[in-house]
């Protein structure tokens, strides 16, 4: 999306509100579980009584550094975006700077408002579905139940649901063309390869990187020496063309494979031949790599994902920075010249590829993801939690309508 279509689209999204408060009325439901980017979902026909659960984009880590940054402002206390602060009321002394919040990445009054109004709808919030798992982040699931007063359902990765065969191949992919083609062909290149001798490198598809920032972060996997598949997505993927030699040359020898536009994530983090993914540290991105036990490389670019960082790298240990001091203003992108330089790239994806002791951290915890949504493991019941809490809360919604159970004064 375009920066400056951010508040039209805002206002149009809001104007769906009164439809979906009218669909409730007409159709009532035993519960509502809603993108938590839709607060007012949280509110439309009140009287109903209908819990509410949000589903989030992120996880309970993020939501806690927001929260806390939102109710204490620490950030207002230091002299330069570039100063660190400690982020007061969580259960780890987290650290950031100006630079890597999200109001950096994601300013103006559109953004202000947005995270305002986020915070708002808690009140109304019957609970949070979360696309996690217990052995990621068990403090901080606790914590957020604890600081918002409302029970959380870690019911992921959710990537893990429907995980075999062709749903994998094809989730996310939408009706781009030569996908699947494209797809196909990058397994196959990925089938000749080492295991563990291959990084993956995607931004999702919202980033978009200065030509001058394509440019060094080519070069620096093509001076890795390291094998490199290379999804060039979203607004970028135009760039191809015009990469530098040297990884036209990789691709040329073998070394490198380059995709413009999609790439069947799932099924290439599972693939036997990858050992590290360099991500912006998206939600489902960092999920994914965790349910496949693949180690990452954080370069995080905006909103909430240096947040995960911190997670990744400061907390799990199943990650490494690649740098990134700073992220990108969305829809400024072509201004924000240079973050992370070729060399860096180099240095720090040879030194991904050959820590073996990251590597078996991210392996543990891909297996405990694995478990965790089993038959009997903390995802799969907390399925089952969310369900007894919806059937819990009609019952004593149908008790309270029943005039039997009116006491007469």
């Amino acid at each position: 999306m375009h920066r400056e279509l951010a508040g039209p689209f805002a206002v149009a999204v809001d104007l769906l509100a009164p439809l979906f408060a009218d669909l409730l009325r007409r159709r009532p439901a035993d519960a509502v579980v809603f993108d938590g980017v839709l607060p007012w979902a949280a509110t439309a026909a009140a009287e109903l009584r209908v819990p509410r659960y949000a589903f989030t984009g992120t996880g309970c880590f993020a939501l806690s550094v927001q929260r806390a940054l939102l109710l204490h402002a620490p950030q207002d206390g230091v002299a330069s975006d570039d100063e660190p602060f400690l982020v007061p009321g969580l259960p780890d002394a987290v650290r950031l700077t100006k630079s890597r919040l999200a109001e950096a990445t994601l300013p103006g009054a559109h953004s202000r408002e947005f995270l305002n109004r986020m915070f708002d709808g808690e009140r109304a919030t019957t609970g949070w579905v979360v696309n996690s798992f217990a052995d990621l982040e068990q403090r901080y699931i606790e914590h957020y139940e604890k600081e918002t007063g409302k029970p959380v359902f870690a019911v992921g990765p959710v990537c893990l649901v429907n995980g075999d065969g062709d749903d994998v191949m094809e989730r996310g992919r939408g009706g781009e063309p030569c996908a699947a083609t494209d797809a196909a062909r990058a397994l196959a290149w990925l089938d000749a390869k080492p295991a563990r001798s291959v990084v993956y490198v995607c931004f999702g598809s919202l980033t978009r990187f200065p030509d001058e920032q394509v440019a060094e972060l080519g070069a620096g996997l093509a001076g890795s020496g390291v094998n490199f598949v290379w999804v060039v997505g979203g607004k970028n993927a135009s760039a191809v063309p015009l990469l530098p030699d040297v990884v036209h040359a990789a691709v040329s020898s073998g070394r490198g494979h380059v995709i413009a536009g999609w790439a069947p994530q799932v099924a290439v983090l599972r693939h036997a031949a990858v050992g590290a993914f360099v991500t912006h540290c998206g939600w489902g991105a960092v999920t994914e790599a965790a349910a496949a036990g693949v180690p990452l490389l954080a370069w995080p670019v905006f909103a909430e994902q240096f947040y995960n960082e911190a997670l990744v790298v400061g907390l799990a240990g199943t990650g490494a920075g690649v740098g990134a001091e700073r992220g990108y203003v969305w829809g400024g992108e072509e201004s924000g010249g240079v973050v992370v330089g070729r060399e860096k790239v180099a240095e720090r994806v040879r030194a991904a590829m050959a820590d073996e002791a990251m590597r078996r951290r991210a392996e543990e915890v891909g297996e405990r993801a694995r478990r965790a949504v089993e038959v009997g493991g903390s995802s799969y019941d907390a399925v089952g939690a969310l369900l007894e809490d919806v059937r819990r809360r009609r019952r004593r919604r149908e008790m309270a309508a029943d005039p039997r159970n009116v006491k007469e004064v």
